[in-house]
């Protein structure tokens, strides 16, 4: 076997070999040549590749063809949530409402394809989706591969293995780990997510990227991608797509009946009716205490992840256990507790009448890192000087404080900041911050001409970063327009909202799932 068909299987579903794998694999072969010869013509050594990177690329729009000419449903559900978001199946290709008959292979939709793996591939690289040479790639490849398809005949394993039943939970689990790690659209994604933080390919790295993580491709996580591959009910895929608000607390095993679990949520008092796959043998017996997560499928839920057990916790241990979980993090018990939320969302309105009273204002610039530490601890002291003194006694007991105010660490980057710090209150989530915003607000008056290097990288760092929420963005849009944020992405064009609607959901997909307060409760 050789080292391209290796390759080329590693990322095959297990027992799903098809006929046409080896007509795939000829076309992989020829497919790199056409990209080899494809290099020679660049005009700029922007998108020069290595060779292994080249048969990696080869592989990618193989499968890619394969998706489109089988009808799997990959491609067109980036395409048909394009259009649901932006009004166009193809950002910055296709005008809004464009409804040109695209042919499967189409240039168009190659391009945008390379587009998004070459950011993948180079992650600080800046392209334009209308670059010279990504449009001369797009077009050899688009010629080749509607030559190549129309002599393969249809069928594909991948079709086979994503059309299995949907029954249980572990059913759509297998396929998202599949699609996360080994799909086209998303393994160099994955390849990323793993490299980023440092760890290994485990399993509560995979089950973090697979059910939390949101991509280049226009924000769209595993979960979503896979729901609209599948013929599920309206229903399902709605669960299906909520599978980032993992149930994740302390549970106690109350009852074991064959293949379910009755557990109880020691952070909520809710009880869990758990089914086991037929392959786990479950040998934590009633009483015992474990932390892990729970997901819900067909009216039932299920462990996602791994599980710790911490044995025979006796409940006057509990309330310290909870305490400290919901001390470090309460976004998890936000998900699964409304109360907890309520009061989470209380807090943040409060805090945020509190910010406008005392700024005029919420979005406050600051020179530098210092003025803006010294402000915050003065604004604290008045918060707390303003309370019943009983309240502070109180506070102060029970927190242990030598002061009758707040202390907060911040990060040094911040503190050490000589170039401007933006501090904007996020109404619904809390407090943002942003170094750099002297350089940002400059760019941004400039309407996108003349930016200097320090102004573009500060706006591209604003808009991918992903501590900091599309509202912040909007604010500061409001006063000052989108243009160089278009300008400072290499995007042209009289549709600048647009363009800024597209960016947000690539480098801020989360924010638009279901958010939650980010406020620890005291």
């Amino acid at each position: 076997m050789t080292k391209l068909s290796v390759r080329f299987r590693s990322h095959r579903p297990p027992a799903y070999a098809d006929a046409n794998d080896q007509h795939l694999l000829q076309a992989i072969k020829d497919m790199e040549r056409v990209l080899i010869k494809a290099q020679g013509s660049l005009t700029y050594d922007t998108l020069r590749l290595s060779n292994k990177a080249l048969e990696g690329l080869a592989i990618t729009l193989v499968e890619f063809a394969e998706d489109v000419y089988n009808d799997i449903g990959i491609w067109h559900s980036v395409e048909q949530y394009n259009l649901q978001f932006f009004g166009t199946r193809l950002p910055f290709l296709l005008m809004p409402d464009d409804n040109a008959q695209l042919n499967p292979c189409d240039k168009y939709r190659i391009q945008h394809l390379l587009w998004g793996l070459f950011a993948e591939v180079n992650p600080q690289l800046i392209l334009s989706p209308t670059h010279n040479d990504l449009q001369m790639i797009a077009e050899l490849s688009s010629d080749f591969l509607e030559k190549r398809f129309a002599q393969i005949p249809r069928g594909s394993g991948i079709d086979s293995f994503l059309a299995q039943t949907n029954d249980y939970g572990w059913d759509i689990k297998k396929k998202l780990i599949w699609m996360g790690q080994h799909s086209y659209l998303f393994r160099e994604s994955f390849i990323n997510y793993v490299s980023d933080r440092g760890k290994e390919v485990e399993i509560p790295v995979i089950e973090d990227f697979i059910c939390q993580q949101t991509t280049v491709w226009s924000g769209l996580g595993i979960i979503d991608v896979l729901a609209a591959t599948q013929a599920l009910s309206e229903e399902e895929i709605s669960v299906l797509r909520h599978w980032y608000d993992r149930h994740t607390a302390y549970y106690r095993v109350i009852a074991i009946d064959g293949s379910e679990l009755i557990l109880k949520n020691l952070v909520s008092d809710e009880s869990y009716t758990v089914r086991l796959a037929h392959d786990i043998k479950w040998e934590v017996g009633a009483g015992n205490v474990v932390f892990g997560s729970l997901l819900p499928w067909n009216r039932e839920w299920f462990w996602s992840g791994t599980q710790t057990v911490l044995g025979l916790i006796p409940e006057d241990a509990v309330s310290d256990l909870i305490s400290d979980y919901l001390k470090h993090v309460p976004l998890f018990a936000y998900r699964y507790s409304n109360e907890l939320a309520i009061k989470a969302q209380e807090s943040v309105k409060r805090q945020y009448n509190e910010f406008i009273n005392y700024h005029g204002a919420d979005f406050v610039l600051y020179p530098d890192g210092i003025s803006f530490a010294a402000d915050w601890q003065k604004r604290s002291r008045l918060q707390w000087e303003s309370k019943p003194k009983e309240v502070i006694s109180q506070a102060m007991e029970d927190y242990n404080l030598q002061n009758p105010w707040a202390s907060m660490s911040f990060p040094s980057d911040l503190i050490n900041c000589r170039d401007g710090v933006g501090v904007y209150y996020n109404s619904e989530e809390g407090e943002e911050y942003m170094t750099g915003m002297s350089h940002i607000l400059s760019g941004l008056d400039k309407k996108g001409e003349n930016m200097n290097e320090d102004e573009e990288e500060a706006i591209r760092s604003f808009i991918c970063s992903e501590s900091i929420s599309p509202r912040f963005v909007w604010r500061l849009v409001q006063d000052y327009g989108p243009e160089t944020i278009s300008a400072a992405f290499l995007l042209r064009g009289k549709h600048d909202e647009l363009n800024l609607e597209y960016l947000l959901r690539r480098y801020k997909g989360a924010y638009f799932r279901k958010r939650y307060p980010r406020i620890t409760l005291s």
